[in-house]
């Protein structure tokens, strides 16, 4: 399937949209380094990846470093790009309920406070206030940060949690992408692409064969799978040499940098794109998609699937559908199970 008109007409103004807001932060720099890229199993996560890159590349900007959570080296930032503005990876990690990257975007403030740094769209939830004011503290401290959101939710958090931090609306740089046709497969049933971890709220991770009778169902969460789980397992083991590789740098700063980084991001690269290959895959099985997932949702959307949406556990995936990607004409949102599933049989009939 593919969008229609109107769709295609809705995505391209925000798109443009974005692209305005990141010359706006980012300003007259030609290069940039990309931190805290993604490197695992979320392919929402690397679907926001390869949206980044392809605004960046649109823009024009040289990406000269590239580091995931484990990889961040700041003396190999600097030797990398001497001059230029430090981006921090977009989604929705921004707080204290996956601490290990507030963490290092705080580290990367401090190391670099004569540098330009601006955090690609994220979603904002903090549960401990005494976290976030240690997050205002670090960030509000830098000269020239900014914080890009993706939603109004997220931008009253910030105003509550982080009053001394510049704070900017962005849509989701997911959206940025542009997906190939998807496989022409025999579509059957629905995929349910259901959260079982800490931000699951839905419950749709529960329901079994019997929730729509009559219909095939698939009930998984995101990851990589058939060949591109092999690509994915095989990319994912060169990153952890360049992890370790990079901690030893830390220790033995004599090792070289230009080379093992150059070969530590084609390993993210190769993650990341086996990672959305292998959901295609899975997407193009299926007539009818139902998640409670937000990039599930998106990528339903970029393809043109029917599909429907519950939120998560702290109002990210409403918030956003709310304002802006509820309007794609292929979305339905539902608030329960129930309505899930009468809106899930509606669309696979």
């Amino acid at each position: 399937m593919t969008l229609n008109d109107a769709d295609r007409s809705y995505l391209g103004g925000i798109q443009d949209a974005t692209r305005e807001v990141l010359r706006r932060v980012i300003g007259d720099a030609t290069a940039v380094a990309i931190v805290d890229a993604p490197n695992q199993r979320n392919v929402g996560d690397a679907l926001i990846w390869l949206g980044e890159l392809d605004y960046l590349r649109s823009l024009g900007l040289k990406i000269e470093y590239v580091a995931d959570l484990w990889s961040y080296d700041a003396r190999a930032l600097r030797k990398a790009m001497p001059k230029g503005v430090i981006l921090l990876h977009g989604g929705g990690n921004f707080g204290d309920l996956w601490i290990g990257h507030q963490i290092l975007r705080e580290i990367v403030a401090t190391d670099f406070p004569d540098y330009k740094i601006v955090q690609l769209p994220q979603s904002i939830h903090f549960e401990d206030t005494r976290r976030a004011m240690l997050a205002d503290d670090v960030l509000g401290n830098h000269p020239d940060l900014t914080v890009l959101v993706r939603e109004s939710q997220s931008h009253e958090r910030a105003e509550q949690y982080l009053p001394n931090v510049s704070v900017e609306f962005c849509y989701d740089m997911a959206l940025g992408w542009t997906p190939s046709r998807i496989p022409d497969r025999d579509e059957r049933g629905l995929l349910a692409i259901a959260r079982a971890d800490r931000e699951a709220s839905s419950s749709l991770d529960a329901v079994d064969q019997g929730w729509i009778l009559g219909q095939h169902l698939t009930v998984t969460d995101w990851g990589p799978r058939g060949m591109s789980s092999l690509t994915w397992h095989g990319a994912r083991s060169l990153t952890r040499v360049h992890r370790f590789y990079a901690r030893a740098r830390r220790k033995l700063p004599y090792l070289p940098l230009n080379v093992p980084d150059k070969f530590g991001t084609w390993a993210l690269a190769r993650t990341n794109s086996a990672n959305v290959s292998g959901a295609i895959d899975l997407y193009s099985r299926a007539r009818v998609i139902v998640t409670d997932r937000l990039h599930a949702h998106v990528l339903a959307a970029l393809l043109g699937k029917p599909h429907v949406v519950l939120d998560n556990s702290y109002g990210k995936v409403s918030g956003i559908f709310e304002q802006y990607t509820g309007q794609f004409s292929t979305a339905s949102y539902a608030a329960d199970l129930d309505t899930a599933r009468t809106l899930a049989a509606s669309l696979v009939d």
